[in-house]
Formats: structure tokens, C-alpha cells, sequence
């Protein structure tokens, strides 16, 4: 009977070499274009379409009618990983120092399994989960959402009132900011909890709602109670040096002068800024946040799955905590538990995220969810270590490093030459290469766990449905896959186009009261009435009419979406299969166009490996979208016995998976390229994790400079 269901998952569309290849190329195609936005936007466009298409193919109807779902979880799945950093972990596999090359391809293994584990989540999920509980989850995310736009639009303001003049901006000034801490998102997570808290207020409704007051105000006056009786006994200085240290090496010796290299005052440290700024307010500020903690720990009820937003953003502190901010303390020699020393510790707050949407998996027996979840994020983090190596290991033919590592002359006839000839293939943008391979890896992991789940999940009901919310919640995901996904990263096009195109056209002169000038975006009139006599009010910034075009297409859709709940369009198919088709293409191509606009204002024959590349890609995926899926297949549902064993398995297959892959990948990379001693390695232009010259030692954000 085994070898029989076995054979049949073999047969099945979702083990189809064709399913893995379009799956396959539509997350590499969303991740090229992320590699061009960046962050969690546009990772969340990569995994939306492999989403897509992963459902389409895998021959269950159930599935299909849930496309939408599908999208929707599978964008916010992938979108997490997107605020992790890890070009310096590149960067450490290329510096030639085995330590930090062999931290590099673990560390991008394990942010390439973080990545690809929550993606998988997030799309495994849809496949899992009963309807109602996704069309339930819908609402406490939509309110998420709201949250995180209102914490966009205070916290600017938040901090220029707590330190006003600071000069503070999100680029190279951004550890300015009295709410800056490890350049990390600690913020989005607060208000993820802040959200979930809201939701369960508004949901519950119950009496003991007016003791969150109480809690609040108890928890106030404890923290500063505590805080003041430190002070009282002199132990608030000795308590505060026990858990602080310095984000840098004080005895480091410059190279080049001899002197220490950094003031030790100018340090940053492990606390936001205004810990500095305010101590006398930090006693009753986490007293407060241990109030409301205590609170909804002691009634909170977090129905709707949001109890999931709860346990993945408290996982995110806690983790944040335990790791960079107080585990460091015992590791301060090293640099502390950080990964990418200067850069950001987002990683620790998305492992927290990882360990506590498994959490909630698993006591919401959902343990198919965690066992796909881990099976992705292996294959996720081969992906990222693996094609890395592969790209080096492509770079080697005339590659400088290893020329000279024989002791070939530089100057010598030979080395010029073999230089010359090889020339344009070592400026090729390797970088786009990475990027696209390592997503068309990351979709096979998509596709592997859906084809696992297809023939062991049993059958979901597809006949019609009454669930309450369920139009709601399909008019809110199609929003927010054909308007809300492209528009957060396609409005990034217009600093593009501000900053390259005509300067006089997109941004004016602006004289201060002092006297001096700055530049600020232009003033675009309305059409007509914007220039008729003293009328000089009518105009928008190049921002104010991207956003004003995007509202109205937000409204068209609204309108159009409404209309055909009441009765079908003609132009929107009857089955889900063409509905899925449909939102796939619009979405795919809307930001194909979109990419190529915001790469064409600086144009040059590099682009072809990534817009050109990309939109190949996106004509084959059209090709294939249309023609592979079936309104019919056959599909047998067979082994419906329990994922803990497969789960137990899984877990040491990532163990092992890491453990030997970043071995390997070091001996074989060393293999080929020759290194020098450590003392002649280019310690400045690649980064060290470890060592005298490691970047968090040599290359340290200090408070007066700009952010690394």
C-alpha cells in the first residue's frame, strides 16, 4: 500500500517537473524585482505570485477556490525575512578569512531558512487551515495593518519632539534617532502587540476591560517605585553599567596611526538613545509595558487567530532581548550575538517570530504547517549559502585573486592578458544572478511543500459557503494583492525618477529663514485650475499625485469589486482557476512595467541580467500560467497520518543540512581560491566577522559619523 501512494504522489500535478519550474520562476522573477525595492515589499511580492502558482498546479480545486488566500499569507509570510540584513554575510564568504567565510555560509544559510520558513508558513497555512479560520484571521490583520500605517505617520514626530534638531533621517543618519536600537524594527513589533491588544478589547468587549487602567497605572508606579529606590540605595549606576556595554572596541589600535581608533564615549550602545537621554523616565515607561503584558496575559482571549500576531511579535521582543541586547553582555570580546556588526539585528527578532508562529502551530494543530514550514526553510537556506558558493566558484575564470595567488607578476604579459580576455564576464552583475537563482531556489521550496501537503491534507469543503466576513475578507485580500502590494513598493519609483531625472522639473530651491537653502520636492499645479489667477493652493508634490492616482484606483477597485459580489462581471471568470490565472497576471505584469520604469531613468547594458532576464522570465511564466493548469485532474489523497514523526525528521535534516553544507562550501571555496595570510587579506573592502581587524572593531557606527 505504501509503494502504491507513493507512486501516486510521484503522479501527482504538484510533483510535475513543470510545476517546479513555473513555481520556480515566478519567485525568481518577484525576487530580481526585490533585489531592485528591497525589504519586506518586495519580498512579499515574490512570494505572493510562487503562492499563486503553486496553488493553481496543484490539481485540487479546494485549493484553488482559495487563491486568494493563498496570496494573501504567502506574501506575508515571505515579507518578514526582507528586514533581515545579510550583505556582509556575503561579503564575509568572499574575505578569504576561513572563521568569517565559514560563519558567512552558515549565517546565510540560517537567514536563507528564517526567510524561507516563514514563507512556507504563510503559504502552507492557506492550504491547511479551515476557511473560517482564514477568513477570521483577515480582520485582525487588516487592523495590523492600520496600526503599522498610524506608527509610520507618529513616529517621525515622536522623535523629533523627544530630541528636537537631531537631524536624524532613515538613511545615514538614522542612529541619530532617540528610538533607534540595533537598527532594528523593535517598533513594528511593539505595535504588532499593541494591535493584537486592541483587537482583543474591541473584540471581547467584557467588563474587566477598564482594569487595563488600572494595570497601567500599577505598572507605572512599580517601575518608578523600583527605579527610585535604586536610586535611593545607589545601585541604579551599578545596575545600568551590569547590563550596558559598548557597540565597539575601545582598544582597538588604528593601523595607520598607531593611536586608538574610537573615543569611547562615542559609542553607541545596546539601549535605545533615549535611555541616555531620559533615565529618570525608564522605570515607569516599562513598568507601564509590563502592565498591559500582565493584563492581557491574565484575560486576554486573542480569538480570530489573532493570538498568532501575539505570539509571532512576543517572539520577536523576547528573542531580541535574549540575543543582541542582554545574551551579548557575556560576549562582548567577540562582538556580541549579533550577525552583522554595525548593521542591523532584525535577524534576532524574525528567529522570535519563526519560534513563536511554530508555537502556534503546533498547539493549534496545525503541526503540517511547522513540518512544511521547516522543510522550505531548509531548502531556503541551501538556496542562499549554495548559490553563493556557485556564484563565486562561476567568478573564478580570470578572476584577479586567484591569477596572483600563484605569485604571477601583476604586471606580467600573462596575467594582463588572461586579465583582459576575462574582463567583461567578472563585471557581469553577479550580484542579479544571486539574487534571481537564489529565488527560483526558494520557489522550489514552495513547490516541494505543496506537493507533500496536496496528497496528505484532507479535503476541505467546497461547496458554497456561509461564513460571516467571507466577502469582506476576499475584497480586502484582492485589494491588498492588486493595489496594496504594488503601490508599497512601486511609489519607491518616484525618489528614482526624482533623483535622476530633471532636477528642475522634480525638486525646487527652498530658502530658510537663516538665510540658507535646501532642496525640497516640486510643486506640480493641477491641470487647468491650478494656474488660474491667484489661485496657489492647488498643487501636489510628485509623491502627492503618485498617491492621489493610487487612491483612485483604489476606489475604482473598491467599486468594482462591490458591483460584482451584487452580480458577476462579464469580464471576471466563473472558476477559480481563471480567477487565479487572472490575479497573477495583473499582478505579475503590473510590476513588471513598473521594475523596468524605475530602471530605465539609469539605464546601462548591465540591466540586461536583471530587467531583461526578468522580463523573459515573466513571458514564460505567462506561457505557462495559461497552458499547464487543468480544470481537472486526478488526484489521490493518500497518507493522512500524523506530521510529528515527519517533523522530528525535518528538524534534524536542517541540523545536518547546516552542518555540512558550510563545511563543505568553505573547504572547496578555499580549494580553489588561493587566500594570502590573514595579514594581507583586503580587510577593508570585505567584511570580517572575527579577528583583529573584524568589522565590528574597525568599522563601528559612532555617534557623530554616518551610519555603516
Amino acid at each position: 500500500m505504501a509503494n502504491r501512494l507513493n507512486l501516486t504522489a510521484n503522479q501527482s500535478p504538484g510533483w510535475r517537473l513543470s510545476t517546479f519550474l513555473l513555481v520556480g520562476i515566478s519567485l525568481s522573477i518577484g525576487w530580481g524585482i526585490r533585489g531592485n525595492f528591497g525589504h519586506e515589499y518586495g519580498a512579499a511580492f515574490a512570494g505572493c505570485l510562487a503562492a499563486i502558482t503553486g496553488c493553481l498546479l496543484s490539481g485540487r480545486n479546494d485549493w484553488r477556490e482559495r487563491v486568494l488566500y493563498f496570496a494573501f499569507f504567502g506574501a506575508i509570510g515571505w515579507g518578514f525575512g526582507g528586514s533581515v540584513s545579510y550583505m556582509q554575510v556575503i561579503s564575509s564568504t568572499e574575505s578569504g578569512h576561513a572563521p568569517s567565510q565559514w560563519y558567512g555560509y552558515a549565517g546565510l544559510f540560517y537567514i536563507g531558512f528564517l526567510w524561507a520558513s516563514l514563507g512556507g508558513a504563510g503559504t502552507a497555512l492557506a492550504a491547511v487551515a479551515e476557511k473560517d479560520r482564514l477568513v477570521q484571521l483577515t480582520k485582525p490583520v487588516f487592523l495590523l495593518f492600520v496600526v503599522w500605517f498610524l506608527q509610520d505617520q507618529i513616529e517621525d514626530p515622536i522623535a523629533n519632539w523627544l530630541q528636537s534638531g537631531i537631524g536624524f533621517d532613515h538613511t545615514w543618519s538614522r542612529h541619530k534617532s532617540p528610538l533607534y536600537w540595533f537598527d532594528a524594527d523593535y517598533l513594528a513589533a511593539f505595535f504588532a502587540l499593541l494591535a493584537a491588544g486592541i483587537y482583543d478589547l474591541w473584540q471581547r468587549r467584557e467588563k474587566n476591560g477598564f482594569l487595563l487602567i488600572a494595570f497601567i497605572f500599577a505598572g507605572g508606579l512599580i517601575g518608578w517605585g523600583i527605579q527610585w529606590l535604586l536610586q535611593k540605595v545607589g545601585l541604579d549606576h551599578s545596575l545600568a553599567s551590569l547590563l550596558t556595554y559598548s557597540l565597539g572596541d575601545s582598544s582597538y589600535i588604528s593601523l595607520e596611526t598607531g593611536k586608538p581608533a574610537f573615543d569611547a564615549h562615542n559609542f553607541l550602545n545596546n539601549w535605545p538613545q533615549w535611555f541616555g537621554d531620559y533615565p529618570q523616565h525608564i522605570g515607569w515607561v516599562i513598568g507601564i509595558i509590563i502592565g498591559i503584558t500582565v493584563y492581557f496575559i491574565r484575560f486576554g482571549k486573542f480569538r480570530d487567530g489573532s493570538s498568532l500576531i501575539a505570539y509571532m511579535a512576543g517572539g520577536w521582543l523576547i528573542s531580541f532581548l535574549v540575543f543582541p541586547v542582554l545574551g551579548s553582555l557575556f560576549f562582548t570580546q567577540y562582538g556580541g550575538l549579533r550577525m552583522t556588526p554595525p548593521r542591523s539585528d532584525d535577524w534576532a527578532g524574525i528567529t522570535g517570530v519563526f519560534v513563536g508562529m511554530t508555537l502556534w502551530m503546533r498547539r493549534n494543530n496545525y503541526l503540517a504547517v511547522a513540518y512544511a514550514s521547516i522543510v522550505s526553510g531548509t531548502i531556503g537556506g541551501l538556496g542562499f549559502s549554495g548559490i553563493q558558493w556557485i556564484k563565486q566558484l562561476l567568478m573564478v575564470p580570470g578572476n584577479p585573486r586567484i591569477l596572483g595567488a600563484d605569485g604571477t607578476s601583476i604586471t606580467s604579459e600573462a596575467y594582463q592578458k588572461n586579465l583582459a580576455d576575462w574582463a567583461n564576464w567578472q563585471q557581469q552583475n553577479w550580484h542579479s544572478f544571486l539574487e534571481q537563482s537564489y529565488g527560483f531556489v526558494n520557489g522550489l521550496a514552495i513547490a516541494t511543500i505543496l506537493a507533500i501537503l496536496a496528497t496528505r491534507i484532507k479535503t476541505h469543503p467546497i461547496a458554497p459557503s456561509k461564513i460571516p466576513n467571507e466577502k469582506w475578507a476576499l475584497g480586502f485580500t484582492t485589494v491588498f494583492v492588486l493595489i496594496g502590494i504594488p503601490y508599497v513598493n512601486l511609489f519607491k519609483n518616484v525618489k528614482e525618477w526624482s533623483d535622476q531625472l530633471n532636477p528642475t522639473v522634480w525638486k525646487q530651491t527652498v530658502t530658510q529663514a537663516d538665510g540658507t537653502e535646501s532642496t525640497a520636492p516640486a510643486l506640480w499645479d493641477a491641470p487647468y485650475i491650478g494656474r488660474l489667477p491667484h489661485v496657489d493652493f492647488l498643487h501636489l508634490t510628485p509623491d502627492g499625485w503618485f498617491n492621489l492616482t493610487w487612491l483612485l484606483l483604489l476606489g475604482m477597485v473598491v467599486l468594482v469589486i462591490r458591483r460584482h459580489f451584487q452580480e458577476p462581471l462579464a469580464l471576471i471568470p466563473k472558476t477559480w482557476l481563471g480567477k487565479g490565472q487572472l490575479l497573477f497576471l495583473i499582478l505579475l505584469w503590473v510590476m513588471i512595467v513598473g521594475n523596468f520604469e524605475r530602471a530605465l531613468v539609469g539605464w546601462g547594458p548591465s540591466r540586461l541580467l536583471t530587467e531583461w532576464v526578468i522580463t523573459f522570465n515573466a513571458i514564460v511564466a505567462t506561457l505557462l500560467v495559461l497552458t499547464l493548469p487543468k480544470e481537472k485532474e486526478t488526484l489521490v489523497i493518500g497518507n493522512l497520518s500524523s506530521f510529528e514523526p515527519l517533523y522530528k525528521k525535518a528538524r534534524w535534516m536542517t541540523i545536518g543540512a547546516v552542518a555540512i553544507s558550510s563545511v563543505f562550501f568553505l573547504l572547496t571555496n578555499r580549494a580553489v581560491y588561493h587566500y594570502p595570510d590573514y595579514e594581507k587579506l583586503d580587510k577593508k573592502y570585505y567584511f570580517t566577522r572575527f579577528g583583529p581587524e573584524a568589522a565590528w572593531r574597525s568599522k563601528p557606527n559612532l555617534k557623530n559619523a554616518q551610519h555603516k
